[in-house]
């Protein structure tokens, strides 16, 4: 069974994500995965074979500052080094409108299987846009409050104890929202050739017609125009 859509370099290929937006990404990935574990370490009772891999419950700790330092790193990053696909990226969010109503709506049954005939998308389509606010904003408040808790002298009492429940409920709405982008950018069907989008760099030119029509025609159309004239 074949896991990821094939990687075809034999039909015409197009941008979607340049480098910065990529190592900010992956790297997200990585800390985000070591922060989930070794989190789970201390969040969760009767954690010791997995605190053993951290060399011990202090170890996990540890490991979890370390990477939540390394994710915050990755936010200054792409900040300094990807400002003008940031720009786009927030611009992008502002067009949520009909049509991106319409697609969440319809993906249930396209999940499901059923053909149904789904509105043009920008670049990224309705539950892209989704994704694009809840999973930022719950990293956002995982380091916020993780940085409150790591230094607690520094902050109130009160707000200290509020950022435990905080880092706890955005740690399972992030851990939620990233398992269902995992799956659905990497390896449902339908949408399976975004993540060469972002290991690459490259779409199917095809693919990012059919699936990200306005970006595409936005970008695209018009230099293609232009060669065949």
């Amino acid at each position: 069974m074949q896991w990821l859509t094939e990687y075809r370099e034999d039909i015409p290929r197009v941008e979607r994500f340049n480098i910065h937006s990529r190592v900010t990404h992956w790297g997200h990935t990585v800390t985000f995965l070591i922060c989930l574990l070794t989190g789970l370490v201390l969040f969760l009772n009767g954690c010791d074979p997995l605190a053993t891999i951290f060399g011990g419950y202090n170890g996990a700790g540890l490991v979890h500052r370390i990477s939540a330092v390394g994710m915050t790193l990755f936010i200054v990053y792409f900040v300094l080094f990807n400002m003008r696909a940031l720009a786009a990226w927030i611009m992008d969010l502002f067009r949520f409108g009909v049509n991106d109503i319409i697609f969440v709506c319809l993906f249930p049954l396209e999940f499901l299987g059923f053909k149904v005939k789904m509105p043009p998308q920008t670049k990224f389509n309705g539950g892209e846009k989704g994704n694009s606010i809840i999973t930022p904003t719950m990293v956002l408040l995982l380091v916020l409050s993780g940085y409150i808790m790591w230094f607690p002298a520094i902050f109130p009492a009160w707000l200290v104890a509020l950022c435990y429940p905080i880092h706890d409920l955005a740690m399972i709405f992030g851990t939620f929202m990233v398992c269902m982008h995992g799956y659905l950018g990497s390896f449902h069907p339908g949408s399976g050739e975004s993540f060469w989008g972002m290991w690459k760099g490259t779409v199917r030119e095809d693919w990012a017609e059919h699936h990200h029509k306005v970006w595409y025609e936005e970008n695209y159309a018009e230099k293609e125009e232009e060669k065949t004239e």
